[in-house]
Formats: structure tokens, sequence, C-alpha cells
């Protein structure tokens, strides 16, 4: 017999012993004498009434499932090449989501990120027997090209069955993985609120007597300054490793206070502009934009950009652990310079320059989904209801085994075993897969940090277009055009290593790739969208 135990049921309970609970005190509290014994009696029972309605759910909650274990598939996005020591933590998880779920993996694969877009194609278009498949922010195994190509199925129905605490969870964030208001994956649940910072290491802000300076900067000519500080200095590396024009946001103001942000409509090219009116352009043709590149051009003209970003697949994050860059900008999120700490090795200094308009781009650039070539879809939507709601899975799927690869500490944060110096088998990434509120906050952001990004995220402008997914499913010719026009241009331009006519060149080879077909396209299902909101 299947158990389907709704994790809502246990905080409802809870709820309702404390409201029982508050009003009959208040009712002793202003009751004439005589009654107030009564009245306090009234709340003893009440409380206790609640209270084994809570044991009962609780009881309910820990019945084991019985019946068939399925197995499934999975092809995990690898961020920190945890796969070839993930054996024991599976192992692990098994254990819990066999009793919990009625679920084992039995196969598990990790594709790193230079690799996984490839990977992704190639596991779909072989037919290889995959269940669950990790999504990532770019093509071909980003939430829009899947979409795009028909490789996800359906689960609205499965999660009503499967999912309901998922559901109940994540509310009508979960339709940021939708189409045409059918869920198609499930965003990791997480503070979704995001903003772009600049990053610097603090050892050469330091060593430069520029700590001050970059702690206090409020414009892109104070970072200018320091770049050319830093490449005076004799730094042996390059001082930026980023671009300016980021997408989501037009960045061509000197003051970061008048960054604007907009709502891309989850584009992977940096091609959608949207205004407040629900009016869809192309970014090339925005004066701002334009004016933004152009800035970044200056950067690269002075020397200041790091010269092999133009071919190489490494992370940012990667390039200064390597020494190789002192700063980078980047979108994050709150706790911004513990991630990079443990990211880089070192401590840096995080500017946030702009705000980014929560819409449905930030929502699913990470998460898993159920492809269609999926043998088992009712047990794939089970174990990810399980991980979703589980903090005991999601501590195992971001941190390892506790005890070998993480502690807890006294103050409730995960961190290294003391005298290990981060050398542990297994550490993961908490934004990438399942439910980033229930994993133990990292060292160094503090105990009550998922609550304060739980608060942030409520308290984030939510873009008017939030829950809107383009199909461009019929396009399919047409995006690989684009695809095609993108990859010969797009790194050149955003770094500024281009030429003057190279924008006017990728216009146009845009225009014959049929961009104003896809704008089109976009236009036309976002009022259908608004339409019928």
């Amino acid at each position: 017999m299947k158990r389907k135990i709704m994790a809502g049921l246990l905080s409802a309970a809870v709820l309702v012993a404390a409201l029982t609970a508050c009003d009959a005190g208040a009712a002793a509290t202003t009751a004439p004498a005589e009654d107030a014994a009564a009245a306090v009696e009234e709340a003893a029972e009440a409380v206790e009434e609640a209270a084994e309605e809570v044991a009962e759910v609780a009881e309910a909650a820990s019945e084991e499932w019985e019946g068939d274990v399925d197995e499934i598939n999975i092809l995990f996005f690898d961020l920190r090449g945890v796969g070839e020591n993930s054996k024991e933590v599976l192992d692990a998880m098994n254990e819990i989501t066999a009793k919990k779920a009625g679920v084992k993996i039995a196969q598990a694969r990790f594709g790193a990120v230079a690799e996984y877009g490839n990977a992704v194609s190639l596991a779909l278009s072989s037919g290889e027997q995959l269940d669950v498949v990790g999504l990532f922010p770019a093509d071909p195994a980003s939430f829009q090209a899947m979409v795009a190509n028909g490789q996800l199925m359906d689960i609205t129905d499965l999660m009503e069955e499967y999912g309901k605490e998922t559901l109940d969870m994540m509310g009508d964030y979960i339709y940021g993985m939708s189409n045409n208001g059918r869920i198609l994956g499930l965003p990791c649940w997480r503070n979704y609120s995001s903003a772009l910072y600049l990053i610097m290491r603090n050892d050469v802000l330091e060593d430069l007597g520029l700590m001050e300076k970059a702690q206090a900067m409020t414009s892109w000519s104070e970072m200018e300054e320091i770049w050319a500080a830093v490449a005076e200095s004799g730094f042996n590396g390059s001082e930026f490793g980023s671009y300016r024009q980021q997408a989501g946001t037009l960045l061509n103001a000197d003051k970061f206070a008048d960054a604007k942000p907009y709502d891309n409509l989850s584009d992977a090219y940096g091609l959608v502009f949207t205004d407040g009116e629900g009016n869809v352009s192309l970014t090339l043709e925005n004066p701002d934009y334009i004016e933004s590149l152009e800035a970044q051009k200056g950067y690269w003209d002075n020397g200041w950009v790091y010269k092999d970003a133009l071919t190489t697949e490494e992370h940012v994050d990667t390039l200064t652990k390597a020494g190789i860059i002192f700063s980078s900008f980047q979108t994050s999120e709150m706790g911004v310079e513990t991630s990079k700490k443990e990211a880089t090795g070192y401590d840096e200094t995080c500017i946030e320059v702009s705000k980014n308009m929560l819409g449905s781009s930030y929502v699913n650039k990470f998460g898993m989904a159920v492809p269609v070539t999926a043998q088992e879809p009712e047990a794939a939507v089970r174990w990810l209801n399980a991980v979703w709601t589980d903090p005991e899975l999601e501590n195992l799927l971001i941190w390892g085994i506790e005890g070998r690869d993480y502690v807890v500490t006294e103050t409730g944060e995960a961190d290294f075993p003391e005298g290990s110096d981060g050398n542990v088998p297994y550490h993961g990434a908490d934004f990438v897969m399942g439910n980033y509120f229930n994993a133990y906050p990292w060292a160094g952001n503090g105990g009550d940090f998922r609550q304060k990004a739980f608060d942030y995220l409520m308290d984030s402008e939510i873009s008017p277009y939030m829950g809107f997914t383009a199909d461009n499913s019929e396009l399919a010719n047409t995006m690989t055009a684009i695809n095609s026009v993108f990859q010969k241009y797009s790194r050149s331009i955003l770094f500024g290593a281009y030429a003057d006519g190279d924008i006017d060149k990728y216009i146009a080879e845009l225009k014959t790739a049929g961009v104003d077909e896809y704008l089109g396209i976009m236009q036309s299902q976002l009022d259908a969208w608004r339409a019928a909101q």
C-alpha cells in the first residue's frame, strides 16, 4: 500500500495547537475570576488534544513504504566534481528513499560543468534510459532549450498525486518551470532573489591600500580606478575576468543605483529585452545596452580583461583560485562572501551593483526534471518529492556524509571536519538541486541564514511576467541558426574584444537567422499569457 504523507500536515497541526492554546489562554485572561480556572483547564485540554494530533501525524510520517521498491536512473549536474566520490552518499540516500518513497537510484551519472550540456544532449538523443535529469543554465541543458526540444515530460498530474508536499511548499514559484500552465520540472527551492556583485580579492586590495575604496564603491568609474591601480602595480594576472553587461539588467549608467533591471523572459542568448508595458525587443537595438557593451570594450582595450576569456571553459571562481584574475562580476545571492571563499580559497570583497528582477529565468536556472525517455516517471516524481521535502536527504546530497564530509557546529552550521582543511571526499553546492532551505547553512553564514534568505525572497521585486515561459518548439531550425550566430559573436561582443562594425554584423546575421521571428513569437505568447492572467 502506498503512503502519501503531506509534510504540511505536521506544520498545520502545530499551528492549530498554538492557535487553540492562544484562544483559550486569552479566554482565561479576560474571564471573570470564578471562570479563570475553567478557562485554564480548557486551554490545557486543547493543547493536549493538539499534541495528540501532532503525534499522530508524526507517527504516520514515519511509516515505511509498503510494496515494491522501484529503481531509477539519474544524470546529475556536477558543479564541484563530487561524482567520483558519490557512492556512499547515494547508498545512504537510497536507504532513506526506499523506506520513504519506495524508490532507489540504480544508476547515477555525474556530468561536469564543461561537458554537461553535451552529456545531456547525447544521453537523450541516443535514447539512454534516464528517469531524472539535472537542469543547467546553458543550452542544450537549460530548461528553455529542453522545453523547445520537447525533451521534458509533463509531470503536472504526477505532482498532484505523488508530489503534493512540494506543490504546497513552493506555491506559484514551481511554475518557473512550466509551459502553458503545465509543470515540466522542479526548480531548486532556494532564494531566487539574487543580485549582481563586483567581487575582488582582499589580499590584492590590502596590498595596494585599496580596501577602503573598494568597500565604499558606488560607481563603475571607481571600479575602473581600482583596475587601473592593480594594472599599474604589476599584478601577475588579469584585472577582470568577466563582462559588464549581464542579462536582465541595463548597466550603462555609471552609478550602480541607476542600473535598470528587466525581465529577459528566460532567453538564453542575451537577445530579449522587455519593458514594463509588455513590449519585446532586441537588446542589441537598445542604446543603453550598446552603451554598456562599449564600456566593456574600453576595459578590453585597456588590457584589463583576461585575454583567454574568449576560449576558456573555466569558471571565474576557478580562475581566481588559480591566481589568474583579480576580480569578477557575477550573479550571486545572500552569503556571497562565504560561498566565494569556499569556491576560490580567497577572502573577497563583494559589492552589490544591482538587485535582479525576480523572473522565471532566475527560478528555472537549476533544478531537475523527468525526461520524455523516462521508464519510471512515477518513481522519479516520488524521488524528487522526497528530496525536496526531507532535510536529511538534502544534506546528504549537498554536504555529504555527516562526520566525514562535514560536521554540524554549535551554531547549527555545517563546516568541514577539524583538520580536514576542506579536503573531504564529497562537497556539493546548495543552490543546484533539492531544497536549499532544508540544508544546514555553511559555516560563516550564521545559523539563522536560511530564515534570513527566505525572508529576503519574500521581500523581493517580482517581474510582472513571473511564470511565463516561451515555447519555441516550432522554431527548432530558427533557434539552431540563432545559436550558430550567437556562438560566433557573443563572447567577443560581451568581453569587449570586437572591432568597429562587428555589432552591426552580429545584428544582420541574427536577422538572417530569424531573430525577428523569434522575438515575434515571444511577443505573441507574452500577449496571450498576459491576457490570460
